[in-house]
């Protein structure tokens, strides 16, 4: 049987940078695939359960090289990736007496080069590791302690190939020799007398035995098709040549349906590789890069042969399986068994995939008829093809979409156009349809066509913006001034924030965009061929006409007047003496060997090759350059951005500085000082900009894009003490007839334009180290930013920037760490009451008002373990560990209450509530077999002194063993949403004061949820990896909302208080609240009168509102 899973999608989204993902190491056991990725993403499929789960290695995205699978008491899984970093994951159990939490266990610094091969001892306490350079590392692991303890082991003079352990005898196989490393005497033992004459990837491994040590038997792969058998101690017992094996006929493995390709490449010479025992005694399993080969050594014959099939990644096998990595995506699976029954339910969903490069939900396989005498063949397994879905839970966090093609009418245009305008949506292999509310695994983000970027506006609801006032608030203004900011909200601002911020996207001129300079007239572009490409701005879509070619960077001033070139191979820069982008143009030659250059309206900063800095002052127009001084600077400077008397310096290894002292009367300044706002963010910034208004714009390694305000030649450093961080992307669009129809992809990578290799995925400056980007840039109109996959993207409206800020309340230290946060209104003044939580047996109340966040201790029944807590403005209700209902009565005169009551809950039975919601009036909660239940009234009795009735509420219809778990509903009654417990949202509609208890549940996909918290009209989501969502377009006339976008932030849990403001337990366990500030676009024109897509007026662009 030959089998193919298609796992992972083709990309995933970073900031601006959708990164290519490529499988990179493969490992197998009865239980579990592992597959390693060129992000550090590390993909483990549960092959009993049909489930996929994700695991990222924290800090740098190295690609992983080196996958281990281990089943001892825990499951095992080491990682290791490309800068030899060395990761263990110990994995959840549900078995008694297993490990119950996931622990991650980190080797670093004793490797230097890339880690090629992990071997396990059998009770998981010993993990060896070689990398390229020939160094193999010992960690040993106690699981019980949680200690992990590396040491230097060996150093080879050539890389690791291949290892395995047994009997404390360590295999060692390098590019030059194999090798015996005894762990109790620390003896080096070397197979054969002699090293190989030619170096290559030649593997060993043990025969399978039940035999002491000393009776340990190798096989050892040599060149030319030979085969050593050794003993314990290196001596080769004897050399089985193979070669006349290789002169008959050899059976080919058969992959169906999908033929082997034709013509591959296959070396002149066949050669064994690396070596695995398989299957029965006597058969080996050789690999290498070009083919696989399976012997049998006893009676000398191949059983199967897979030659000319393409790049070989990876292989493994287990019991009668082998399982072949090849390609950059494709995972075979060669047996003589299906996979399972089991597999047939994809088959009834429709989700089965047919093209190999496709990204689907489901893991596909095909069995075919396999002919060789050797392995049992059945037709009715050639026949049946088996699948399993992969569910909401797969998914994860990430964002799922449906694609539609939007066609235009365009106008016929009087001339010659050569303008490229915003580009429609195509349906490329790329592009994947999740219909019936299935859900991809997607990643980190949801790719969509190579060109798809438009967006398809339902333009009847646009004339009637008030059908939507009653919405929800704007997603903005700066905690530390409210009522500053609510000088900003008026309906116009209101109404524009109540959806995501207004991202418009342009077609680039050329072969993706290295440097993008903008004034408020025009628009360059230089490609990676070195063409510069100009346009006009008018009000309506971009006209490209080539302006010059063999440029390496392009500089400009922001009012337009002046303009600097550097030319490609001879590095020297000319100006402009007239910018017009018809006509012909002179060029004077101003500096030789020079790297960037950047240009305020009277003075040019140059960056020479050598790494000086030099100044050129009183430049016009007529004067477009001038005598360069020499400027002393701290290091070498990659770029330099001035406007307006401020000059900022980004250094080759990414820190900010910024010139003081600059004024009219000075345009050199006084000296350089570093700016330390970025280094207390642990920012590393990719490119710098510097905006009107006093705004400075950064784009980060991961593609995030910051700003900071205030920015002015007295104070160059500006107002803000940190960054602002911008949400870009992640619009997820599910309903039919909803606002919006498709989603909006910032960008693409450009790892994705360079067609970059695996090993060189590295994102922009890997592939372009001596081209320093200029991807961001601002005029009038707003902020313009660029993708290497040739596309612009101007934010046009207003901005809302995040920051999350650590709080640290009186009395406790930043190194306490919480649990659980909620809120509540309080009742006798202004402000929130946050409740909050070390464990499960304390709880503690702060006044968000208070300066000092000072907390007063709330005590909890005796012997009272709170698993769930919901506040409101005169009650707290708290659920235990055994189901029990305790209430606290709040009241003006003793806002945190004196006394817990427990609720009598035997009108329920036997009933076990897990979960508790209240409102104003009204209380929900949801039982242990996910039934809902509604009540009137938060006091444990009613002024009746009668007990309040339970209304059953039949929940929504779900398959055997899907159930709701968690259940919100708003402070003010308004909103009542639902979690199940495989992390799909449902929101309760025909919610009103004549029927609170609403009329029907509806699903609301997009996003595999973990956390659910409402606000009167906000709802928040925080994902299966933290990050955080918000639901846009809720109101009540549209309960379910339009789309998810997720904000910038990721968190252990979070609460969200009645006026919309953020807190959250951050990873470590810190507290820490979301202060935003909005950045109003003030329009450069009028703006027009009708509608703002009306007609002929604008028919190459579309704006999203």
């Amino acid at each position: 049987e030959t089998k193919t899973y298609l796992l992972v999608s083709l990309q995933v989204q970073r900031g601006f940078r959708s990164v290519l993902v490529y499988l990179t190491a493969l490992d197998s056991s009865s239980d579990f695939l592992a597959v390693g990725s060129s992000i550090g993403m590390l993909y483990l499929y549960c092959r009993r359960l049909a489930h996929m789960n994700k695991y990222s290695l924290e800090g740098k995205c190295d690609a992983i090289t080196a996958v281990k699978l281990l089943s001892c008491f825990d499951d095992l899984v080491a990682v290791g990736t490309a800068s030899g970093r060395v990761a263990v994951f110990q994995l959840v159990s549900p078995l008694p007496g297993r490990n119950k939490q996931l622990r991650r266990f980190d080797v670093v610094g004793l490797h230097k080069g890339s880690v090629t091969s992990l071997a396990w001892s059998t009770n998981g306490m010993k993990l060896f590791s070689g990398d390229d350079k020939g160094r193999v590392v010992f960690s040993a692991l106690d699981l019980d302690q949680g200690v992990c303890k590396p040491a230097l082991l060996l150093e080879e003079s050539s890389g690791v190939v291949q290892m395995e352990y047994s009997h404390q005898v360590l295999l060692v196989s390098t590019q030059q020799r194999s090798l015996l490393y005894c762990t109790q005497t620390q003896e080096v033992l070397q197979l054969g007398t002699k090293p190989c004459k030619s170096s290559g990837r030649f593997g060993a491994c043990f025969l399978p035995a039940l035999c002491k040590q000393s009776d340990l038997q190798v096989f050892a792969a040599r060149p030319g098709l030979r085969l050593w058998r050794s003993d314990i101690r290196g001596q080769v017992e004897d050399t089985r040549l193979l070669k006349p094996l290789f002169n008959t006929q050899i059976p080919q493995f058969e992959l169906f349906p999908r033929p082997a390709p034709i013509g591959a490449y296959r070396p002149a010479e066949r050669q064994l590789g690396l070596l695995s025992c398989f299957l029965r005694e006597g058969w080996i399993l050789s690999w290498n890069e070009y083919s696989i080969y399976v012997l049998d050594c006893l009676n000398e014959v191949i059983i199967g042969a897979l030659e000319s099939s393409g790049d070989i990644v990876s292989v493994s096998c287990c019991e009668n399986e082998i399982f072949v990595l090849k390609g950059d995506r494709d995972i075979i699976r060669l047996s003589n068994s299906p996979e399972g029954l089991a597999m047939e339910v994809c088959q009834r969903s429709g989700l089965v995939t047919s093209s190999s490069r496709s990204c689907s939900s489901s893991v596909t396989s095909w069995d075919s008829l396999h002919g060789n005498a050797a392995v049992s063949t059945s037709s009715e397994l050639s026949s049946r093809r088996y699948s399993t879905p992969l569910g909401q839970e797969e998914m994860q966090q990430e964002l799922v979409v449906k694609a539609i093609r939007v066609k235009k009418k365009r106008r016929r245009r009087q001339g010659n156009s050569s303008g490229n305008r915003l580009s429609e949506s195509s349906c490329s292999e790329s592009m994947f349809v999740v219909q019936d509310g299935s859900c991809s695994d997607g990643g980190s983000g949801t790719p969509l066509s190579d060109r798809a970027s438009l967006i398809c506006l339902d333009l009847q609801n646009q004339d009637s913006p008030d059908q939507n006032q009653d919405s929800q608030e704007a997603d903005g203004g700066d905690p530390n001034n409210a009522v500053k900011d609510r000088e900003f909200s008026s309906n116009q601002f209101i109404f524009l924030l109540q959806l995501a911020e207004s991202w418009m996207g342009y077609s680039g001129p050329g072969c993706g965009i290295l440097s993008l300079q903008v004034t408020d007239r025009y628009v360059f572009c230089l490609d990676f061929k070195g063409g510069l490409f100009c346009s006009v701005l008018p009000e309506t879509g971009l006209n490209w006409q080539r302006f010059e070619d063999n440029v390496h960077q392009v500089a400009l001033s922001p009012s337009g007047n002046l303009l600097w070139k550097v030319e490609q191979k001879t590095m020297t820069a000319f100006a402009c003496a007239k910018v017009s982008v018809k006509g012909k143009r002179h060029w004077y030659k101003a500096v030789e060997q020079t790297a960037f250059v950047a240009l305020s309206d009277d003075s040019a900063w140059i960056i020479r090759t050598n790494g000086d800095l030099y100044l050129q002052t009183g430049l016009s127009m007529e004067r477009p350059c001038a005598r360069s001084v020499k400027v002393e600077s701290p290091c070498v400077f990659s770029q330099v951005c001035v406007r307006a008397g401020v000059v900022w310096a980004l250094s080759e290894h990414k820190a900010l500085f910024y010139r003081e002292g600059l004024d009219s009367y000075c345009s050199e300044g006084e000296g350089w000082k570093y700016d330390t706002v970025s280094e207390a963010q642990g920012l590393e910034l990719m490119c710098v900009a510097l905006g009107d208004g006093g705004t400075a714009w950064a784009l980060d390694a991961s593609g995030s894009l910051w700003f900071r305000t205030g920015i002015c030649s007295s104070k160059p450093q500006g107002d803000d003490d940190h960054w602002w961080q911008i949400s870009i992307s992640d619009y997820v669009v599910f309903d039919q007839g909803s606002l919006f129809q498709t989603l909006l992809q910032a960008t693409h990578s450009v790892a994705t334009v360079t067609r970059a290799p695996v090993e060189r995925v590295v994102a922009f400056l890997s592939q372009y180290s001596q081209c320093q980007p200029s991807l961001v840039s601002a005029n009038a109109s707003g902020v313009w930013v660029a993708s290497g996959r040739n596309q612009l993207h101007l934010a046009r409206g207003s901005l809302v920037g995040t920051f999350w800020q650590n709080v640290v309340p009186r009395g406790t230290v930043s190194a306490t760490r919480w649990t659980f946060i909620t809120s509540s209104a309080v009742p006798h003044k202004e402000g929130t009451f946050l409740w909050l939580a070390q464990s499960r047996k304390d709880l503690f109340c702060v006044w968000d008002q208070d300066g000092e966040l000072r907390p007063s201790s709330v005590l909890l029944p005796p012997e009272v373990e709170l698993t769930h807590l919901s506040a409101c403005r005169d009650a707290l209700w708290g659920l235990d560990t055994h189901g029990r209902v305790s209430i606290r009565t709040l009241s003006p005169s003793c806002p945190t209450g004196l006394h817990w009551t427990l609720l009598d809950l035997s009108q329920l039975g036997g009933v076990r509530l897990v979960s508790v919601s209240c409102g104003s009036q009204n209380v929900w909660a949801v039982d242990s077999r996910g039934v809902v239940y509604f009540r009137v009234g938060t006091q444990p009795l009613n002024p009746s002194m009668m007990l309040p009735a339970w209304i059953h509420i039949e929940p929504p219809v779900q398959p055997i063993g899907v159930q709701l778990v968690s259940i919100q509903t708003s402070p003010n009654d308004r909103l009542l949403w639902a979690l199940d417990n495989r992390g799909s949202v449902f929101v309760r509609t025909g919610l009103s004061d004549e029927m609170p208890v609403g009329t029907d549940w509806e699903l609301v996909p997009g996003l595999a949820v973990s956390q659910l918290v409402l606000s009167c009209r906000t709802v928040w989501v925080r994902c299966v990896n933290g990050d955080l969502a918000r639901r846009y377009g809720v109101s009540e006339r549209n309960p379910a909302g339009d789309y998810w976008k997720k904000i910038p932030g990721s968190a252990n849990w979070f609460n969200v208080t009645p006026e919309d403001e953020l807190w959250a337990v951050t990873p470590i366990g810190g507290l820490s609240r979301r202060l935003t500030k909005l950045l109003p676009q003030t329009p450069s024109r009028p703006a027009p009168s009708g509608p703002i897509l009306g007609g002929d007026d604008v028919d190459d662009e579309w704006e999203l509102i």
